[in-house]
Formats: structure tokens, C-alpha cells, sequence
């Protein structure tokens, strides 16, 4: 890499799982040569970041590619945080292209990593490793799959299930979701937002706090890039918003406003959001459910599980992983250049990396799967072979 101004610019650094990730970061390495820019900072997020020694900038680049392309310019490494990525995945990525810089993101929508990953020979030529989905889900999924992989050879399925609290779903966050229900093929063929009647539904057994959720087929870049990265014949990604009463209040809004099947004035779709918004804040009170994940990586029901139910919160769960990943390509630990996915990664590397940035915890368990059902306990570090002797 060339001698440049800044070691990492962080683009929408000023949300919240970018401010997971700047503090994971800060845990983790000197960030003193980074630069955070948001078009808005709010006081408190550029006070604490700020006070990690990073400097901050208040501009919008996504609106001026000529200020775009001089951001990236003057980076080693640019980290996109700023969403939704059917907007700006590519608008970002680009431009890092185009200036030979290496780039880092969280994308989790199916219809934009498509057209991120035709640009794989470009960046192979320009000599770029762009990181793309590297956050909980795409991201540590993803390596966890591949540490699965990794132990069992190649397999026929990959089964993916998650939940999101809805106190946990702001409106950017919304507008994902509800993305998520337009599936995409690998053609890039996007479908329509399906009746209720027709949504692809499971109950998923969860552990912890979130317990027996409905979730259903849902679009996101894991089964995309899953089979293309590793040994893996089919992936599917289903997930949910919990309680079940809000996951139908979700879905209700996004068939109603879905833009796939006809042209809806932006105003429509602001309004629908504050609609979902006005129901997430004014519902009446229940017990937190946190997040849930289950993986299962197997042939016939036979493999291995990975499933965890927590109340961490999705800023953290996506954060973290994030700033793993930026040490891990800003120290020359990511293998490849070109559009790569998280899956690419060493586990052990990964994992490594992320007790650097992490505050611990977690509750991730892991189960041999036999005939569908869990098993037998293992020890991811087991799988992953970590170094324990580094452990506290």
C-alpha cells in the first residue's frame, strides 16, 4: 500500500454499530491515524469518538463523488458503515477502486453484494482486498460456517436462523428488514414482497432468553456467497423480528409499501416507517428478548449446530465483528485480494482478533447434530483450534 494520510476513514461513523466498532477498535489498536465522518454527528457520538483519538469530520461524501474519491484517496483502508447498502455499497466501493484502497463493509443486502462481487476482477487488478458483509450476520456466520466446513468437509445445506428484538430495530434498520423480504435470486432476479400465505416460515428453538420463534425465508447475502466461497451445495437464511406480534406489524408495512411491485413516492415509505416506529415505542411493555442464532451446518440432519440466545445488542453484535475484521485486513492477516466475503477468513485468525476488541462474553454454544437433533457439547476452540495458551 502506498504511503497515505489517514490509516482507516470510516464512512458513517457516527450510527451506532459504527460506534461499536470505532470502541472495539480502540480495545484493539492505536487508532489515533483514523478519521470518523458522518453527515450528522450527534454530540455525545463524536464526543466518545473524539476521545479515542480519532479525528472527526462533519460532511456528507456520498453526496459529492469528487469528496468521496478524495476521502478514499487519502486512506489506507475505508470502512463503510454507511447504509443502506442498495444505495451505497457500490457508490463506496468504487470509488476505493478507483484510488487503489482497500475497503471494509457491513453490507447485509442480498441485491447489493451481487453487483459488489462482479467487481472482484477489478479489484484483483488494482491489487485491493474489499471486505464486504463483514459484520454478525453476514460476517461471523459466515466463519463459523467455514470453521464447520473447515472440520466436516463438504456439505449439503447450511441452515441459518436469527431474531432481532424490535427495541433493538431503529428505522434504518427497518428499512433493511423490510428490504429482506424481497428474495434474490443468483441471477440477481429480486421477487416481491410474498403474502403471508406464502412466506417460507420455521419455528426455531432458540436458547437463552429468546426461546421458540416463528422466522421465515428471507433475503441476505449469506446464501449468495456461501456457496461460492466454500463447499456448500444450498444455503438458506430465515430470520425475524421478536415478538411474533411485531414480525407480522413488519411484514404487514413492507407488503403494503413494497417498491418492487410498484413505484412508492418516498414520502410513502416515511410514513410507514413512523407508523412501525410510533408501534415499537408505544407498545406495551414486555420482557427483552435479545438476539437468537442458529446455525446448522450438515448433510441429511448430520453435522454440527452452532445456536445462541442472548440480550446483546445488535449494535455490539455487528460492531465488534467489524472492527475484527479491520485489524485483521489493516495487519495483512486477510488472505486474498479482490471482493472476498467473511468466509475467507482463517477461523483462528478471526477469533484471535476478536478477543482484542472484544469485552467478552458471548454464550455461543456448539453441538454435534445428529439426525436434525442436537447432540453431544463440543468447544468452538476446539474447532477453530485457537491458541488457549493466550487466554486469561
Amino acid at each position: 500500500m502506498t504511503e497515505r494520510r489517514w490509516k482507516v476513514v470510516v464512512i458513517g461513523a457516527g450510527g451506532a454499530q459504527a460506534q461499536a466498532m470505532l470502541a472495539g477498535a480502540a480495545r484493539g489498536t492505536d487508532v489515533s491515524g483514523w478519521l470518523a465522518v458522518d453527515r450528522f454527528w450527534r454530540p455525545e457520538a463524536r464526543a466518545a469518538t473524539q476521545a479515542l483519538g480519532i479525528s472527526t469530520v462533519e460532511q456528507d461524501p456520498l453526496a459529492d463523488p469528487g469528496n468521496l474519491r478524495e476521502l478514499t484517496a487519502g486512506a489506507e483502508i475505508v470502512a463503510n458503515f454507511a447504509g443502506p447498502y442498495y444505495r451505497t455499497g457500490t457508490l463506496v466501493l468504487d470509488a476505493a477502486l478507483d484510488t487503489r484502497t482497500h475497503y471494509l463493509d457491513i453490507c447485509d443486502d442480498a441485491d447489493a453484494t451481487l453487483p459488489m462481487l462482479e467487481r472482484a476482477t477489478a479489484a484483483e487488478e488494482a491489487g485491493v482486498t474489499a471486505l464486504i458483509g463483514m459484520g454478525s450476520s453476514p460476517g461471523t456466520t459466515n466463519i463459523l460456517i467455514r470453521a464447520a466446513v473447515d472440520h466436516l468437509g463438504p456439505v449439503e445445506n447450511v441452515d441459518i436462523s436469527w431474531t432481532v428484538d424490535v427495541d433493538d430495530v431503529a428505522n434504518a434498520a427497518l428499512r433493511h428488514f423490510w428490504h429482506c423480504f424481497n428474495l434474490v435470486d443468483p441471477d440477481s432476479t429480486t421477487h416481491l414482497v410474498p403474502t403471508w400465505e406464502d412466506l417460507e416460515q420455521r419455528t426455531v428453538d432458540f436458547p437463552g432468553t429468546v426461546g421458540s420463534q416463528v422466522v421465515v425465508r428471507l433475503a441476505h447475502p449469506e446464501p449468495l456467497t456461501i456457496p461460492r466461497f466454500l463447499p456448500v451445495k444450498r444455503c438458506g437464511n430465515f430470520g425475524a423480528v421478536t415478538p411474533y406480534e411485531s414480525m407480522v406489524t413488519a411484514w404487514g408495512l413492507a407488503h403494503a409499501v413494497d417498491p418492487q411491485r410498484t413505484e412508492v413516492p418516498e414520502a410513502t415509505l416515511d410514513a410507514a416507517v413512523a407508523v412501525f416506529s410510533h408501534y415499537r415505542d408505544t407498545r406495551p411493555a414486555t420482557a427483552r428478548l435479545g438476539s437468537g442464532l442458529q446455525i446448522d451446518v450438515h448433510t441429511g440432519g448430520n453435522g454440527l449446530r452452532f445456536a445462541s440466545g442472548a440480550p446483546t445488542p445488535m449494535e455490539d453484535a455487528t460492531g465488534i465483528p467489524a472492527a475484527a475484521g479491520l485489524l485483521m485486513l489493516q495487519e495483512g492477516k486477510v488472505p486474498e485480494v479482490g471482493v472476498i466475503a467473511p468466509e475467507v477468513l482463517s477461523p483462528a485468525a478471526f477469533f484471535t482478533t476478536l478477543r482484542r476488541v472484544s469485552t467478552g462474553g458471548g454464550g455461543l454454544g456448539l453441538y454435534r447434530l445428529e439426525d436434525g437433533k442436537p447432540g453431544e457439547r463440543l468447544r468452538i476452540r476446539d474447532l477453530i483450534r485457537l491458541d488457549t495458551a493466550t487466554e486469561s
